[in-house]
């Protein structure tokens, strides 16, 4: 019996990213929920300058988050609280100089001042945000709370929005979200939940302290991977049916995105950490080549043939994707490759500018995989570099 208890606890502990898949998938069904609600209950004009400055925020958002993420989260396992602090005052200076942007910017262009000013709170909450406390305590269910309660919030304003057809209440449904989710956020991460057992009251001894080396590389390498699935779209696509594909890949990359996230707060390094990553979109990237009408299908109201055509075509990005994503977490807290990351994501910028890129669609798609492969043998020659002088050492 004691034997079976404990197969069944390894069996749970090895399945702890299923935890940030969930909240993913929430956040995903509830933000179909929403853009179904809102579709029927405004013209499409309100909606489209609704999303545009949606869109702009989101640059301010990736502004206050861009590469601190998972540096909080050392440093909140090394107890190096004061660091953390400052580099959390640092996200609210560049969210507010976000805010600052963004309404010179548009300067009533897109929507009035007083319609949109609610966005202008989604990067200061982002910023301030303590979701990393919890993942570097690895608490991963409560990331399905929290965006259970985030949606739910949206959907209610969204709901009421299009009852009342009220443009200020419409304004308001990203930053309910976004709200909800920094006020569940703090609850969980500096409030008991339950009852605490002599085991969990234990202080965890601290994991080591980065250095500032390991720092650097850290911010370049999450740069390079949070950039990664939308760069080669932006720099090169430029057929509106290669963007429609761009949503199914950018699925796989949300996902792979979550998986990373808890396999990098729980240091994992063993085989576990390559069934996770390589698992999933390799079960993707067979569903792209063998059944690419399908997921067009389930996505899409009547697919086009180019679209199922292009999704079979791109069927190895996820597993791509997965490789590199492996060999980041490996690199990106080594600080004799520090300079990696930043490189990598500055050969793909000049790259893309100086390199002619094809102009039919499915030429992109294969060309965008072929960088990828590229990346993908320079950061594997580094992964070989780095165990070889660990060999030797």
């Amino acid at each position: 019996m004691n034997n079976c208890c404990r197969a069944m606890d390894r069996i749970t502990q090895s399945l702890y990213p299923v935890w940030l898949i969930a909240a993913n998938l929430t956040a995903r069904l509830g933000g179909m929920m929403i853009l179904l609600i809102l579709g029927h209950g405004f013209a499409a004009d309100q909606l489209g300058s609704y999303f545009n400055m949606l869109a702009i925020i989101g640059l301010g958002v990736t502004c206050a988050q861009a590469g601190t993420g998972p540096l909080l989260i050392r440093l909140q396992q090394a107890q190096k609280h004061h660091w953390a602090l400052a580099f959390v005052g640092l996200r609210v200076l560049i969210a507010l100089t976000a805010v600052l942007w963004i309404t010179f910017k548009t300067n009533g262009d897109i929507a009035p001042l007083g319609q949109y000013w609610p966005l202008l709170l989604i990067p200061i909450t982002a910023a301030l945000s303590p979701d990393w406390v919890i993942s570097a305590r690895t608490e991963f269910s409560r990331f399905s709370v929290i965006a259970l309660v985030a949606q739910t919030s949206g959907i209610i304003i969204a709901t009421s929005a299009a009852l009342f057809g009220d443009p200020h209440l419409l304004f308001a449904v990203a930053p309910t979200i976004s709200i909800a989710s920094f006020v569940a956020s703090i609850v969980f991460a500096f409030l008991p939940t339950q009852a605490a057992t002599p085991q969990q009251t234990k202080r965890p001894s601290p994991a080591p302290t980065p250095s500032w080396q390991a720092c650097f590389g850290l911010i370049g390498f999450t740069l390079f991977a949070g950039l990664l699935p939308n760069l080669d779209f932006v720099l090169l696509a430029s057929d509106s049916t290669l963007f429609l594909a761009q949503r199914v890949f950018l699925i796989c990359a949300a996902f792979l995105a979550a998986i990373s996230s808890a396999l990098f707060a729980k240091q994992q390094s063993d085989h576990l950490r390559d069934i996770w990553l390589l698992g999933p979109m390799a079960g993707a990237s067979l569903l792209l080549w063998v059944w690419p009408g399908l997921v067009a299908g389930v996505i899409y109201t009547d697919p086009s043939d180019e679209l199922i055509s292009l999704l079979q075509t791109g069927a190895l990005w996820p597993v791509l994707l997965a490789l590199l994503s492996r060999h980041i977490l490996i690199l990106q807290e080594n600080p004799a490759a520090m300079w990696v990351g930043w490189l990598c994501l500055c050969g793909l910028l000049v790259s893309a500018a100086f390199l002619t890129s094809p102009t039919d669609a499915k030429e992109v798609l294969v060309f965008m995989q072929l960088r990828l492969g590229v990346v993908l043998g320079l950061l594997y020659l580094c992964n070989r570099q780095h165990v070889r002088r660990v060999a030797t050492s």
